[in-house]
């Protein structure tokens, strides 16, 4: 158990003249400080048990593996664990050495040579640091969107081997942005994500549903299932240009909630138009009985965000169950700067304390749809072959996209998940192992409402998220540590074309600098109680 800080076990004002003695008011006078240190200090409600939260927020952001945003964090399951993985990746002695592409190939990028520079002493590619402050150009807060189809992700994964990231993001992208598999952010590059999972709880054995990309995964978010046997308009197991609407029929859990009569909403942001609802959306729109249905439609698919989020917070409104769609520029899917990213989830926290009756009895998820074909080292948990609702089990040859692979469907690979409430303060590590069902299983905890789909195996082998709280714990009010400047405009600056061309595969790649195993920050992190 970490040691406690100089703020443990303080009210909310104590918290505040102490954090302030202490030089807390420099730090309360950066751009992401306040709304941080608001919802750090906030008491919650009741004595401490799952009944007293009564609001459940949902938001998931885009394409980041937990290495490749926490493999540098204190006290997580990251760089240095003792992993036979790290050895696995990129090029093993025997293989062809990166010079052996030739002068227009790795060579080129700075990726090094069989005789030393970037890659290892043994041939092989390490994890190297994107670095946005001093790095060797001005893409690392916009690198190049890696391919994170199904058909690549299995084969990264390799029957589990965890392998093959380079060499399958070689085939992919190319010498120039294959290798951006293997880049990390630390605390210097990312520092508002830092400093929340330095407040509250993170998950550090949280995985994707599906090992593919977007759209699987948040169907698995609202509805635990991508119909694997084709009987209700599926499988789903690509992200098309456009999302599909009215195409899929099985059943999700916004209509159990409704059901049930537990208030829910599914706020999605409009920043675009029309097209936003293709492109990033809740999904609801996917399904036939959205179209037929008044309530579905106007509580999935009508409300906006942040607008109508905010009134719903301001009045006391906000229902049972909330998802959130962010916008588009704030989602962190690659080329977006993970800078533009702290905005939104801060946006959200800042709308969520600007009323302390409803934060004071809230909590916010924050987690991210898949890796983005960013490795991660850990080797996801994945039912055997024949697992029923597991596998696709309809001819592969007419699901286009699935490669010629049948699954494992999940687990997919690890992403970052940060539990954020009054309820989880301390800068704790939960590691129970969750996928996005496991948001949807705290809400049939929470509620009495049964999750939709839910397989034998998956609820067996995931959590309901229960255990990343500190209900029986006192809080810790240890002030986190904040980042002094507004990274915005410096990560909007380094974009330039990247933003433009990186999604097609043609921005500027990230030069791999010489390569040495990373570790992580010194410290160690507590473990939440779970349910008291």
């Amino acid at each position: 158990m970490a040691k406690p800080g100089p703020f443990a076990g303080m009210s909310r004002r104590e918290f505040f003249a102490k954090s302030a003695a202490a030089g807390g008011a420099a730090m309360l006078a950066s751009w992401a400080g306040p709304v941080i240190e608001r919802a750090y200090a906030a008491d919650p409600a009741g004595m401490g048990g799952l009944g007293d939260i009564e609001h459940i927020v949902l938001l998931m952001q885009e394409n980041r593996s937990f290495d490749h945003y926490y493999g540098t964090l204190s006290g997580v399951r990251g760089f240095d664990d003792p992993s036979p993985a790290w050895k696995q990746y990129g090029y093993a002695p025997g293989s062809p050495s990166p010079s052996a592409f030739g002068s227009s190939g790795i060579n080129s990028a700075n990726v090094g040579s069989s005789s030393g520079g970037a890659v290892d002493a043994n041939g092989y590619l390490l994890p190297f640091r994107l670095d946005t402050n001093r790095g060797p150009s001005l893409d690392g807060e916009c690198i190049n969107d890696p391919t994170h189809s199904w058909g690549p992700q299995h084969q990264a994964w390799n029957g589990g081997r965890m392998d093959q990231w380079v060499k399958v993001h070689l085939e992919h992208e190319g010498p120039g942005n294959g290798p951006a598999t293997m880049g990390y952010y630390t605390r210097a590059d990312i520092p508002v994500h830092y400093d929340l999972a330095d407040a509250f709880t993170v998950c550090d054995h949280y995985f994707c549903s599906v090992m593919g990309p977007t759209d699987p995964n948040r169907l698995y978010w609202m509805s635990a299932h991508i119909d694997p046997e084709g009987k209700n308009g599926g499988p789903l197991v690509e992200t098309p240009t456009l999302i599909p609407k009215n195409v899929y029929s099985w059943r999700t859990m916004p209509e159990n909630l409704e059901e049930a009569g537990v208030s829910w909403k599914i706020y999605q942001n409009k920043d675009v138009g029309p097209i936003s609802s293709v492109i990033l959306d809740g999904m609801m729109g996917c399904f036939k009985q959205t179209a037929g249905s008044p309530a579905l439609q106007r509580k999935g698919v009508d409300p906006s965000y942040p607008d109508d989020f905010k009134t719903d917070v301001q009045n006391g409104t906000l229902p049972a169950v909330s998802w959130v769609v962010p916008s588009l520029l704030d989602c962190e899917h690659p080329t977006l700067p993970p800078a533009l990213g702290a905005v939104g989830i801060v946006q959200v926290l800042d709308i969520l304390t600007s009323n302390p009756a409803v934060w004071e009895k809230t909590a916010l998820i924050i987690s991210y749809d898949e890796n983005g074909g960013f490795f991660d080292h850990v080797t996801p948990p994945t039912a055997p072959p024949g697992t029923p609702g597991e596998y696709l089990t309809v001819p592969l040859g007419s699901v286009a996209e699935a490669d010629g692979i049948a699954g494992p469907i999940g687990l997919g690979f690890r992403v970052p998940g940060i539990v954020i409430s009054p309820f989880s303060r301390g800068g704790l590590v939960s590691s129970e192992v969750f996928d996005h069902t496991s948001q949807l299983r705290l809400i049939e905890r929470r509620f009495g409402v049964d999750v939709p789909n839910l397989t034998p195996w998956r609820r067996q082998t995931v959590g309901d998220m229960t255990s990343a709280f500190n209900f029986a714990a006192p809080p810790n009010a240890t002030v986190p540590k904040l980042d002094p400047q507004p990274r915005v405009a410096p990560a909007l600056a380094q974009c330039g074309p990247n933003m433009a061309l990186g999604f097609l595969d043609k921005g500027i790649p990230y030069p791999v600098p010489p390569n040495s195993m990373p570790k992580q920050e010194p410290g160690t992190r507590g473990k939440p109680s779970g349910l008291a």
